[in-house]
């Protein structure tokens, strides 16, 4: 199917935020070519989806002690009420890119609709930090809130975990790390448009190759960037279709239709199906691999925040 074929499937406001988008682009653009010019061009067209959302009882920037070095993260706290289960969420970026204030404005939101803490973590990036430095923060991340939660008003017996884009992958693969559902805190897991492996032989790789972001090729270079080592790429912590499916808490795997990614996230689903794991996959039509962050213009964006907002109220209810 060509890209002129697919292209009048997409959702009319997912294209006008995509036209936004490049917008933005060419207002702050183009960027250096060097990593770090590149990723505050990426934190400036960023801003305008990021910003606003509900007011918090509580928003800060903290740290957490992680293996080298302390691990920013930012917390969003909807209610003063005490102790609260706690999402710890990893952010998008292709592993490049991104730093714990992305998505703010949709993890506000996510936040007051479920009534939970939001714990919005950074993790090692490439090209300085390689595989498995990622999960080796998320894995810290995880195990201090679990002893120290308290000390944040958050139940630490009660945590979850999501991420969206690479940081699904990282989420995913500090859980593993742990021991998923074994390890007696983690309770549940949300990802967005997730790679679970390194598998770009898929049918929507093939259909979405070229045309939307991420391509097949710059999807490769990612992967073979991140994981540079190729004696790693089967390990459970990244090729996550690997992992022992009978571990995982209660997913919800949110897919976008138009996106090369997507079928990462049905062969995931087919994966705990088999293994009979509770989970929900929900592909969102007329959508492209960035919509998640689009809450402020895209009506289907806003659902998926709201149906995680519901998969934790059922799983690791904040009340």
């Amino acid at each position: 199917m060509t890209v002129a074929a697919v292209l009048p499937r997409i959702d009319p406001e997912m294209q006008a935020a995509l036209d936004k988008a490049a917008e933005l682009a060419r207002q702050y653009g183009p960027p250096g070519a060097d990593v770090a010019s590149q990723r505050a061009f990426q934190n400036k067209i960023r801003e305008y989806w990021y910003e606003g959302g509900p007011a918090m009882a509580e928003e800060r920037r903290d740290v957490i002690p992680g293996p080298y070095r302390d691990i920013p993260v930012a917390v969003y706290r909807p209610t003063r009420a005490a102790p609260l289960p706690a999402l710890v969420y990893f952010h998008g970026g292709g592993f490049r890119f991104g730093n714990e204030t992305y998505n703010a404005r949709q993890l506000r939101e996510l936040a007051l609709a479920w009534g939970g803490v939001i714990v919005s973590t950074d993790y090692a990036h490439i090209p300085e930090r390689v595989f498995p430095a990622a999960v080796d923060e998320g894995a810290a991340v995880y195990a201090w809130l679990n002893r120290n939660g308290a000390q944040w008003g958050i139940d630490g017996a009660r945590l979850a975990f999501g991420g969206n884009s690479a940081g699904g992958s990282v989420c995913m693969g500090a859980a593993i790390h742990v021991g998923g559902a074994r390890a007696g805190y983690l309770k549940a897991g949300a990802t967005l448009v997730t790679p679970f492996s390194d598998d770009c032989d898929t049918a929507s790789m093939h259909l979405f190759a070229t045309g939307f972001y991420p391509s097949r090729a710059g999807t490769i270079e990612t992967h073979h960037a991140y994981v540079p080592d190729a004696r790693l790429r089967d390990d459970p912590r990244v090729n996550c279709l690997n992992c022992d499916p009978s571990i995982m808490p209660p997913m919800f795997l949110a897919a976008a239709e138009l996106d090369t990614l997507r079928d990462s996230s049905v062969d995931m689903a087919k994966k705990l199906a088999a293994a009979g794991r509770p989970h929900r996959l929900k592909i969102y039509p007329g959508l492209t691999h960035m919509f998640a962050s689009y809450t402020r213009g895209v009506s289907r964006a806003r659902e998926c925040w709201a149906d995680i907002a519901a998969f934790l109220t059922a799983n690791v209810p904040a009340k």
